[in-house]
């Protein structure tokens, strides 16, 4: 094991209705939350006793070409025999529903190239009780794309990062799981400014199926840069993002879950800066008015010399991309881990995500990940999931961001036939006030496990997993968080 801590540089609060950044020489603890309703928060799991549990994952591959598929894996987190069901999305509809049945305290894996050949397929999945955990993953010959599949549909969903550059390929991909139509309308966003196609005014998207969009047929050709925002005139859907990045920068394969509402907060506990390492945060704001945003960056040295950073202007319908390495935004910010959160003191109207390419054996690696959103009241998890962990040795493949002023513990623990069992290597490990740190999943009693993180202070949590096969470099998302504690 290894870790990467580094103490507090400044600390946030947050109200119901602003945040306020206070200076490096007396930090105040934050309250930055997480909600759990439908459009207030990002995928969670809960112990509280339900009838069912509704899943939908946002898609992934089923070609049937080669190296291409995807699974969907389902996770029981009980001493309880897990039953449900699931169905198949396509392009034609539903397939038939199938039966599932997951053992106490173990996972069961849903092949869906085994029942479907299509582009791109939405799942769902229902439980009987609820106490699951549903994530998918994507294969490609790029890299494995891990994402959380969704609680709960909506009427409005957002990416505020796309790429087409040098033949990348960005693929939206939209999921009906009702029996009555949804009908859509589309805008994106580039640096040229706004649009909206009128063939995606209206948009259908017929019962219980997929559609799937790629940008560059719509003219989005070579553009580095392209947020996308959806609202549902008539019902509720589930939006994904297929990206194939191929150059301009950028290598990798990634399918992500788009956010269900805008926000006012968003939280990063990765992000690093180095040689050979770009970091940049594509910003949107898809309303009718102006907005300024601020960003802080956590978790460096006190002692690290660099200017505030001065409020990111982000006009009305449009999308900027932040450098934190642009000399003019920030100053030195000093090479290593840190934690981002960026806010604004206008009503909910922001998306933002992290792109960050780091050095890949001879080559790169990319990922792109969505911030997490507050709520507002003083919620943040202190024990997060992971359905999917990694299926080998992964040097530091957590990484912990504490929200707290105080000094607290991290402790994983495995889930194998007789229920969660703390990893020896991994139990009691310190995390300072406001600290950064990373954990390595190396040992075997972690390989190929559901993975539970338990700490005694709030924090935020990000994964990253070897992209799979022969590939050097990691692809990132957010574990799951605890929404009762």
């Amino acid at each position: 094991m290894t870790r990467r801590a580094v103490p507090a540089l400044v600390m946030l609060a947050v109200g119901f209705a602003a945040l306020v950044v206070v200076g490096r020489e007396s930090p105040v603890e934050p309250a930055p939350v997480f909600a759990t309703p439908a459009g207030a928060w990002m995928p969670s799991v809960s112990d509280t006793d339900v009838l069912t549990g509704s899943w939908f994952c946002p898609g992934v591959p089923a070609s049937g070409e080669e190296g291409v598929g995807g699974e969907i894996v389902v996770a029981n987190r009980d001493a309880e025999q897990l039953l449900g069901r699931f169905s198949i999305l396509t392009p034609d509809g539903p397939g038939p529903d199938q039966q599932l049945v997951v053992e106490p305290w173990s996972r069961t894996r849903i092949d869906v190239d085994a029942f479907v050949t299509a582009a791109f397929v939405g799942v769902v999945v229902e439980l009987e009780g609820g106490r699951g955990i549903v994530e998918q993953r994507a294969f490609h010959p790029a890299g494995d794309s891990v994402a959380p599949c969704a609680n709960d549909t909506s009427d409005e969903w957002y990416f505020a990062d796309g790429f087409t550059v040098d033949g990348s390929v960005e693929t939206l991909v939209l999921s009906n799981p009702y029996d009555d139509a949804a009908v859509v309308d589309l805008a994106f966003a580039t640096q040229a400014g706004e649009s909206t196609p009128a063939a995606f005014q209206g948009f259908t998207i017929m019962p219980q199926s997929v559609e799937t969009i790629r940008i560059a047929e719509l003219g989005a050709r070579d553009e580095p840069v392209i947020a996308v925002q959806v609202q549902a005139s008539s019902g509720r859907i589930v939006v994904g993002r297929a990206q194939h990045y191929l150059g301009g920068g950028r290598l990798g394969y990634d399918v992500s879950l788009a956010a269900p509402a805008l926000r006012d907060q968003w939280w990063f506990a990765d992000g690093e800066l180095g040689e050979g390492i770009t970091e940049t945060f594509a910003i949107y704001n898809p309303t009718e008015a102006d907005v300024e945003v601020d960003v802080v960056f956590l978790g460096l040295p006190l002692d690290a010399n660099f200017g505030d950073v001065p409020p990111i202007q982000v006009p009305a319908r449009q999308v900027v991309v932040f450098d934190p390495t642009d000399s003019e935004a920030a100053g030195p910010i000093p090479d290593g881990r840190h934690a981002a959160v960026f806010s604004t003191l206008a009503d909910p109207s922001i998306v933002v995500e992290r792109i960050l390419t780091r050095p890949a054996g001879d080559s790169v690696a990319t990922t792109v990940v969505m911030g997490a959103p507050p709520r507002v009241d003083a919620f943040v998890a202190s024990t997060w999931h992971l359905g999917i962990g990694p299926d080998q040795p992964a040097e530091d493949a957590l990484v912990i961001y504490n929200v707290d002023n105080v000094e607290g513990s991290v402790t994983v623990r495995a889930v194998g036939p007789a229920g969660p069992t703390a990893v020896e290597s991994l139990t009691d490990v310190t995390i300072g006030p406001g600290e950064v740190i990373t954990l390595d999943l190396v040992d075997p009693d972690v390989l190929g496990r559901e993975l539970i993180v338990e700490t005694t202070n709030r924090v935020f949590v990000e994964r990253l997993l070897p992209r799979g096969g022969d590939l050097p470099g990691v692809s990132g998302s957010w574990a799951l968080p605890a929404s009762d504690g």
